[in-house]
């Protein structure tokens, strides 16, 4: 056998022995990064907790949530003192708002709202308190829709 003959060839075989080493090293690489998985058991008695999770958890939401310009309403409820206050539509989406207002006020009451630049035709829409939290200073109200407004109506709110 004569050396002579793979001389040409050895560039090559350098080329494919590098890339060799570099997929090993890079796949080694991985390997190691990852943390083995440990089963924890689950104590006697106890449940599962991925049995106890609601199905439907995850699709609470129906409706895409918009958030834009805050829009101006009036705000009607037994709930407050005066009757009426003010606030801000926060973000909107067919199935409710996010109103940012200066009073708080209870899960499962009622109000009722209407963006300042409605016209008079337009009806008052009634929305269910759903959460409320305070934001510093004033409170972000989650509220649901009793019922789905027309579509020119949920336009006023931004």
């Amino acid at each position: 056998m004569n050396f002579d003959t793979f001389v040409p060839w050895l560039p090559y075989a350098a080329i494919a022995g590098g890339v060799a080493i570099a997929v090993f090293i890079l796949f080694k690489r991985r390997e190691r990064g990852k943390t083995p998985l440990v089963q924890l058991a689950v104590p006697e008695g106890a449940e599962d907790p991925e049995d106890t999770t609601d199905p439907n958890y995850s699709n609470r939401r129906s409706a895409l949530r918009r958030e834009g310009k805050p829009v101006p309403i009036r705000i009607t409820s037994p709930s407050l003192r005066s009757g009426r206050d003010g606030g801000y539509v926060l973000d909107r989406s067919t199935g409710g708002v996010r109103i940012a207002m200066s009073l708080a006020m209870a899960p499962g009451s009622t109000m009722q709202i209407r963006a300042n630049n409605a016209p008079d035709s337009i009806p008052w829409v009634s929305v269910i308190v759903r959460n409320c939290r305070n934001a510093g200073q004033h409170f972000e109200i989650g509220c649901e829709f009793e019922k789905t407004p027309p579509w020119n109506v949920l336009l006023l709110f931004g």
